[in-house]
């Protein structure tokens, strides 16, 4: 049975080859005998019965002649004649009399070996109900050996199992009929199925809410047609080449020959919908859930899980209430736009293909394509296979349902397969229809899988939405101050288990640990509202989310404009724009809103009214990411170690590591730790305990250590450090232990630490003795290596004409003044006031520091040539010429694979040089990656960079939504890691025009919601991606940082691993790092650069208004 709104339906009867030619044999195929169901909720009372009645029925088989006739099935009891010699469901081995029901055949240079497998569905209610599932096989079909015909019926309503044997009778006749006439092969199926469809409303029996899906594979020679009306599956399995088993055999890939045809596809949505028809779930029908289209997401997690699938219902009716867009029969959806023309996919075998699979959907129910075929790939015989396919099938319904749908699978093994003739077409050997599996991730979502793991997507959006996410939830130098916890801060338990479980419904909390989940619920803070009360308004940034207990709450969305808002005018909730969703607690259900303002304080984007008197929890923002960072590690340690001198050059990160790195040791009352002028073994912090420190020499008083002192930081930088004192253990004391090798395994040689820190503080005594003497038209000079000389005042450039601006900034080209030839540099002013105005001074002082501290010198990094900064602006001067950033270049359309390749080796160029210095990038994106007047790529904004090395962790959020690695979402920390994602993303984005999680409504929860549940098996790829452009990508794209293509070497800060990958087989990485090749862009730069330079802007040097504002943060300016 579908998922079709139906009730009670009658026997089935299907039809298969003999295997002859020409000998078609029509085969009766009543119930399948139901094993002993494992559910909980079965009747074990009825477990003997069905024993019994298999034994009777397995009998009567025998004699039951066939019925051809759909108008008069049978309605006995006998269990199909492919089930009637199988175990229960728990068993997967076949018996002897099951083997034999494999069938060869030869069709073009090639053997067939099919079997098929059918299951009546278990219905607790329905305990005779009919399997409503019909298929058909013939071989030498149409009179012709290099012919061959399967199919899968899936019936359902009232009268399904007779509309799945008129389209098993029907179909392949009309097919043979327009064959016969001459017709093509595509519109001969096109026009069988419509002409059974005619049919079928013209049969006896009454179709007017009950049909059947359609699932076919016609093979011609080398060739396949599939053809599919509905929800049911074919798929195919392909040899891959670049991932083996350990003993050296291809692994097995699923691959789709069909694309389910229901209302989790967009294009499906947007059909029927233009018919009139409306896309709800029953829950949403009924009232009890709000009307959305997000069906997979959080917010649909519950109406999935059900089995509550978006359905098709008249706009004047609750009914038909079918969960797909396509089918034979369904009288009353026809005027809906349910229709029974076929997406027919066109296929090339070639020896890669090893098997074809099609199945009702109750196979698919909760197994997903992959799964299946790792489950068939394990047998040798079809047959076998077939049985075991279906079984687990049945058993996973088991588990989830008190029920199980009808379950029928083809299996069809390829032996001897050689390449069919080549074709100009997409996909390789698709070459009709390869489009209709780009919506692949529009799947029907797979049910049983954990929430935590994305169901597939239901919107596929088009244009990216590209924010600023500038503002950090905790420092990293100082997180701050802990929130209480409270035990239970007037929680009940009931009320601490409902709200546990509501909680995890979401991304943002089902990651963390029972423990995590329990701090969360101890500072919900309660909250009670009466009708007409505001929650949140629209356009003002929030910090809070909410949980509903009780009552009722409506979003009100006003377009284009912000609310004004009063106290007058609060009692109209209509000035608030038109109710977009409602927020309403039952019994079972608790809905949560305001996700996004515990990531970043971004604007709400609709105003929330307590529409009936209710009590919500609250959590806000730094309350929950301090619960996230109260896991940081030795919090105190690390506070200790950064007041030592020695380790002051390293950074909040940088000593992170280190204390991660520190091993705990014992020592006993009177034990001696060191004798004086031994060897000390390394750093020592004591964390518990007393110890004294005596010399021989004279005057030196003996000295008492206790927690969080320390002796050994000298062995740290020495190859040999001898102690000048003994030390000896009071009383049991605890120490945290490190050695000189394993601090330069965590963060590299602390003596080139200290040096490169030396360097640093001298360069910026230089600078900052230069801008004593400023006055507000100076360019003090950051760069006095530069090759071209740095202009002494603002005075001698001249604005040539604009680059690009955004909220804080803005990019122009400038001459300076005399020059001969023209000296063209890039000049990018930010206005204080914007500064302040966006919470970034922390993030524009960071960025000065981090240029301080870049003295090494790399052409993808522009070094900032000089500064000023005046009453208004702050303006940074680059040794460069940009012309646009990537993005205005890419304009959302896909690239080739050697444009891919080329950037992505410069963007790797530029992440190696700035992670060797220890910073993360986060800037890893077409808006921030900038393109000069030579095509090439520069990175000039570093506002958003985090200074730290390897492994350790930061914990503040910058970036553009699409761009975040899941790390950065679920607040966990995360380090440079998160630039080799981003760059996953961003090759992905240059080959295909859009990002994987490029949505067409700017709705960040949802983008934020996919990538922290993204699986890179989610990807689709244009035609004739390599593997090489795949692997690369999906590897970069994995969800676990620890197995991210390059993280092997974070800690050195070094992209060796993504260097050596195949897809960068012969680029010459330093000709990358000078540019030295022409750039894939470069014509359409220098053509930009050209009409920059003609544009004779007259702008003035200052964009902003004069800041008189608090100027604290301006102490480094």
């Amino acid at each position: 049975m579908g998922n079709c709104c139906s009730t009670e339906a009658a026997a089935v009867v299907t039809r298969r080859s003999g295997g002859d030619k020409d000998d078609v044999q029509a085969v009766a195929v009543p119930y399948a005998a139901l094993p002993p169901s494992p559910h909980k909720y079965a009747d074990t009372e009825d477990t003997e019965p069905r024993a019994k009645d298999q034994e009777r029925d397995d009998a009567d088989a025998e004699e039951q002649p066939a019925s051809r006739s759909p108008s008069s099935p049978s309605t006995g009891s006998s269990p199909p004649q492919e089930a009637d010699a199988f175990a229960p469901a728990a068993a997967h081995r076949p018996s002897a009399k099951h083997l034999e029901n494999t069938h060869h055949v030869k069709v073009g240079d090639y053997n067939l070996r099919y079997s098929y497998y059918s299951k009546r569905g278990y219905y607790p209610e329905a305990r005779k109900k009919a399997n409503q599932d019909s298929y058909y096989c013939e071989t030498h079909f149409a009179g012709d050996d290099q012919k061959a015909f399967f199919a899968v019926f899936d019936g359902h309503g009232q009268y399904g199992d007779i509309c799945s044997q008129f389209a098993a009778e029907q179909l392949p006749e009309n097919i043979i009929k327009n064959l016969e006439d001459n017709m093509g092969i595509l519109p001969a199926l096109t026009r069988a199925h419509v002409q059974t469809n005619r049919a079928m409303h013209e049969a006896s029996f009454d179709d007017s809410m009950s049909g059947t899906t359609s699932i076919s594979v016609l093979f011609c020679g080398n060739e396949i047609h599939v053809s599919n009306v509905g929800d049911s599956r074919a798929i195919i399995a392909q040899e891959n080449l670049k991932a083996s088993t350990r003993e050296g055999e291809a692994n097995l890939v699923a691959k789709p020959l069909s694309i389910d045809q229901t209302p989790f596809r967009k294009d499906e949505r947007v059909r029927v919908k233009k018919c009139g028809a409306r896309i709800l779930t029953v829950d949403q029908v009924e009232g009890l859930e709000p009307i959305h289209e997000n069906w997979g997401l959080s917010l649909g997690d519950e109406i999935d899980e059900n089995g509550d699938p978006p359905r098709i219902w008249h706009p004047y009716g609750q009914y038909p209430g079918t969960a797909f867009t396509r089918s034979i029969g369904d009288l009353v959806s026809e005027e809906l736009g349910v229709t029974a023309e076929p997406e027919i996919l066109c296929k090339g075998l070639n020896p890669h293909d090893k098997f074809i699979i099609i199945a009702s959907d109750g196979v698919f129910e909760f197994l997903t394509s992959q799964n299946v075929v790792d489950i068939v790939k394990q047998y040798e015989n079809p047959s076998e296979a077939c049985h075991a396919l279906v079984e687990e099938a049945y058993n996973r319904w088991l588990q989830f349902e008190v029920r199980t749908d009808d379950i029928t699978a083809i299996c069809i093994f390829l032996d001897g397969v050689t390449p069919a003739k080549e074709r100009d077409g997409p996909r390789g050997s698709i070459y009709v229809g390869g489009e209709v599996l780009d919506l692949q991730s529009m799947q029907r979502p797979v049910r049983g899988i954990t929430k935590n793991h994305a169901r597939r997507n239901t919107i596929v959006g088009t244009d990216a939405i590209r924010l600023s996410l500038a503002e950090a939830f905790m420092d990293d130098d100082e997180p701050g101050q802990f929130p209480t916890l409270a035990e239970s801060e007037g929680k009940s338990e009931e009320e601490e288990e409902w709200i546990k479980k509501a909680v995890q419904g979401s991304f943002l909390f089902n990651h963390l640990s029972d423990k995590k989940i329990h701090e969360v619920i101890s500072v919900l803070k309660k909250l009670e509202f009466n009708a007409g009360d505001i929650v949140m308004r629209q356009g003002v940034p929030g910090d809070t989310f909410y949980l509903v207990e009780t009552g009722e709450f409506e979003a009100r969305h006003l377009k284009d404009e912000t609310p004004e808002f009063s106290p007058e005018n609060d009692s109209s909730p209509e000035v608030y724009g038109d109710v977009v969703q409602l927020y309403k607690a039952t019994p079972d259900s608790h809905p949560t809103f305001g996700e996004l303002a515990l990531i970043y304080p971004k604007p709400r984007v609709n105003t929330v009214i307590t529409k009936e008197k209710g009590t919500l929890w609250a959590l806000d923002r730094i309350a929950f990411r301090s619960i996230l960072m109260r896991g940081r590690p030795l919090r105190d340690v690390v506070r200790r170690l950064r007041q030592i001198s020695l380790l002051r050059p390293l950074t909040v990160a940088q000593t992170n590591l280190v204390a991660e790195e520190m091993r705990t040791v014992v020592f006993e009352p009177n034990q001696v730790v060191l004798h004086e002028g031994m060897t000390e073994p390394g750093f020592f912090l004591i964390t518990s305990g007393r110890i004294e420190s005596t010399s021989k020499m004279e005057n030196v008083a003996p000295l008492e250590l206790k927690t969080f002192d320390y002796f050994g930081e000298i062995s740290l930088v020495r190859r040999r450090s001898i102690s000048q004192r003994s030390i000896r253990v009071i009383e049991r004391t605890e120490c945290l232990f490190i050695r000189k090798d394993a601090l330069e395994l965590a963060v590299g040689k602390l003596s080139s630490i200290l040096e490169k820190d030396k360097l640093r503080r001298s360069r910026k005594t230089r600078i900052s003795e230069a801008q004593k003497e400023a006055t507000a038209k100076t360019f003090v000079e950051f760069d006095n290596e530069a090759k071209t000389q740095a202009p002494k005042s603002v005075d001698e450039v001249e604005v040539v004409g604009s680059v690009m601006s955004d909220l804080t900034n803005t990019v122009r080209l400038v001459e300076v003044k005399g020059s001969s030839p023209p000296t063209y540099l890039t000049l990018r002013s930010v206005s204080k006031q914007a500064i302040v105005d966006a919470g970034m001074q922390k993030h524009v002082s960071g960025e000065r520091d981090i240029y301080v501290s870049l003295y090494e010198k790399n052409a993808l990094v522009p070094q900032l040539l000089a500064m000023n900064s005046n009453d208004s602006d702050i303006h940074m001067l680059y040794e460069t010429q940009i012309v646009g950033t990537l993005e205005s270049f890419l304009d959302g359309e896909p690239h080739g694979e050697s444009f891919v390749r080329y950037y992505a080796a410069q963007v790797v160029m530029a992440l190696e040089f700035m992670h060797a210095e220890g910073v993360v990038s986060r800037t890893v994106d077409p808006t921030n990656l900038m393109v000069d007047r030579s095509g090439n790529l520069r990175m000039i904004n570093l506002s958003r960079l985090s200074k730290y090395v390897g492994r350790g962790r930061t914990y503040t959020v910058c970036g553009t939504p699409e761009y975040l690695a899941p790390e950065q979402i679920t607040g966990e920390g995360h380090n440079i890691a998160a630039d080799y994602w981003a760059l996953g993303v961003l090759m992905y984005e240059m080959l295909t025009g859009a990002t994987p999680f490029t949505r067409e409504n700017e709705n960040d929860l949802e983008i934020l919601n996919d990538i922290a549940s993204f699986r890179p098996d989610q990807l689709s790829w244009p035609e004739h991606t390599s593997a090489e452009l795949k692997d690369i990508i999906e590897s970069l794209l994995s969800p676990d940082p620890a197995r991210r293509l390059g993280y092997s070497e974070v800690r050195a800060g070094a992209c060796e691993p993504i260097k050596k990958h195949a897809f960068f087989a012969g680029t010459s990485w330093e000709a990358t790092k000078m540019g030295s090749f022409s750039a894939p862009l470069e014509p359409e730069a220098a053509a930009e650069f050209k009409q920059i330079a003609a544009s004779g802007s007259q702008e003035d040097l200052n964009i902003g208004s004069v800041y008189t504002g608090d100027v604290d943060w301006l102490a480094g300016f």
